[in-house]
């Protein structure tokens, strides 16, 4: 017991870090724009680019073991036939409407998409997309279904 005297005791209780919906949504759709971001850098440095997850799956004897799996994405961005590179941003599997009949990002060259998506980034994180979020999430319910 002389041990513990040398430290400071306390009656704390831990709690857990409470988010707001809009925040939530919001580092989901962080989450999701930074793996683009990681795809588009690989795009134009010429490296290929393979996401992974952690998968809990049964090995040999039953036992639970823990392997990472390559993970699909598709990448939200695309060119046309003149070479214009558009890109889509995605919530709730929805494609959001960022103004009125507009649903895409005209970025121009290929060198443009990185900064592009940053700045997608920082407006997600400034709240900016928060009504479109909204709205595709509220798209997506089924009538009489709860959440």
């Amino acid at each position: 017991m002389s041990t513990l005297t040398k430290l400071k005791l306390a009656n704390a209780s831990r709690k857990p870090v409470e988010e707001t919906p809009e925040e939530r949504m919001r580092n989901r759709m962080v989450v999701h724009l930074t793996e683009q971001l990681e795809m588009a850098t690989a795009l134009t440095e010429g490296r290929p680019y393979k996401a992974t997850r952690t998968v809990r799956e049964k090995g040999e004897g039953g036992t639970t073991v823990t392997v990472e799996r390559e993970k699909r994405l598709r990448p939200w961005y695309w060119h046309d036939l003149t070479g214009k590179w558009f890109i889509e941003l995605r919530y709730a599997n929805t494609v959001l409407a960022l103004g009125k009949d507009q649903n895409a990002i005209e970025i121009g060259t290929k060198d443009k998409l990185v900064p592009t998506i940053q700045t997608a980034i920082d407006a997600v994180k400034a709240g900016e997309l928060d009504a479109a979020m909204k709205a595709a999430l509220a798209a997506r319910k089924k009538p009489g279904k709860s959440a």
